[in-house]
């Protein structure tokens, strides 16, 4: 009998390969906007799930795959309004989550699926920290008054890490605190000297590690007529993606190319593998073109693959193992003329 259902399961998962898949959730950026869209693992079927006509962004799978939390510009009158929603994996049913006066930072899920934090920085400087929104309610609860933006939550549900913003860039750094945001501190040596900058912090599924990223940095001071000082700071064009082991503190770098300016960075295939979001600079004739794109690094071998096989431009990308695939309704037909439009990274 035992044998019998083995071979069953093996019999559904030849004849019926689209019911089981991990995906690929990502921003895909146009001159006028970004709109979320899926894909499977190795860059294949990819489907536009969203048609806003201003700018979505932060994708981010829940637990269980089948909800996906994002962020959306609700504010046609500014130049950019963030606020958090969330829809099924295929699209349908968005809902809102938060109606603040200024712009979402980050997002990301209670391991149960049940909440999310949300790091926000209003208007007029008021409301700037941390919240937590119970999905099902929608009632929001501040935890934290701390400025920050790439947040996300352990496994366990004990930690919450996330880059505490300073008044310059160079102050950037990754910190940690407990869930209900007592405790907050640095989860690394912070940096001194205003060499580098720390960002998207990751933890891994097991909560044993965390992934993040570091970008060097150029910092010169001008000596003006007046005698003061005008100081200019720039990344220097290194760029390090490395995995800090939670139990003893100690780091390593990823083999990924130095020359590659990170927008993301997610845990793929449980801890065998890495996404990655960032511009590859290619230098032709004295220039460069710069393009977003998604790959996927194995660690075990060093190996890096492009999964989108196009100049596009595309950010954010989160990855999820999911018992059934994802099948959008009323998807829209990729528009691959639109997504090889290099976006600006300023924007």
């Amino acid at each position: 009998m035992r044998r019998f259902i083995i071979s069953f399961l093996c019999f559904l998962l030849l004849f019926f390969p689209n019911f089981v898949s991990a995906k690929i959730v990502f921003t895909a950026y146009e001159k006028n906007g970004a709109n979320i869209y899926v894909m499977d693992d190795n860059g294949n079927n990819i489907q536009q799930i969203t048609n806003y006509p201003r700018s979505e962004k932060s994708p981010r799978w829940s637990p269980d795959g089948k909800q996906i939390a994002f962020l959306r510009d609700t504010d046609p009158s500014t130049s950019l309004r963030l606020n958090t929603f969330i829809m099924n994996a295929d699209g349908t049913n968005v809902r809102r989550l938060t109606n603040y006066m200024g712009n979402d930072q980050g997002l990301a899920f209670s391991a149960d699926g049940e909440k999310l934090i949300v790091s926000t920085r209003p208007n007029m400087g008021t409301g700037i920290g941390l919240y937590e929104v119970d999905i099902k309610t929608g009632i929001n609860t501040k935890i934290s008054d701390i400025e920050m933006y790439s947040v996300d939550w352990s496994p366990n549900g004990k930690n919450i890490v996330f880059v505490k913003e300073g008044d310059w860039e160079t102050e950037d750094d990754i910190w940690i605190m407990d869930a209900d945001g007592a405790n907050p501190r640095s989860l690394i040596k912070p940096v001194v000297d205003e060499t580098m900058t720390r960002r998207y912090p990751r933890f891994s599924p097991d909560g044993m590690q965390c992934l993040y990223t570091e970008i060097d940095l150029i910092v010169e001071d001008k000596i003006l007529p007046n005698g003061g000082i005008n100081r200019s700071i720039r990344p220097k064009g290194t760029y390090r993606y490395k995995i800090l082991n939670m139990n003893n503190g100690r780091s390593r770098t990823l083999a990924i190319p130095n020359d590659w300016l990170p927008f993301s960075v997610a845990w793929m295939h449980g801890t065998r593998a890495v996404l990655v979001c960032a511009i590859v600079s290619n230098k032709i004739g004295g220039e460069t073109n710069r393009s977003h794109q998604i790959h996927k690094y194995d660690i075990a071998t060093q190996k890096t693959t492009q999964l989108v096989n196009e100049l596009t431009s595309v950010r954010d990308a989160d990855w999820v193992q999911s018992t059934f695939d994802v099948s959008p309704v009323g998807k829209f037909p990729l528009r691959w003329a639109k997504l090889k439009r290099t976006y600006s990274d300023t924007q």
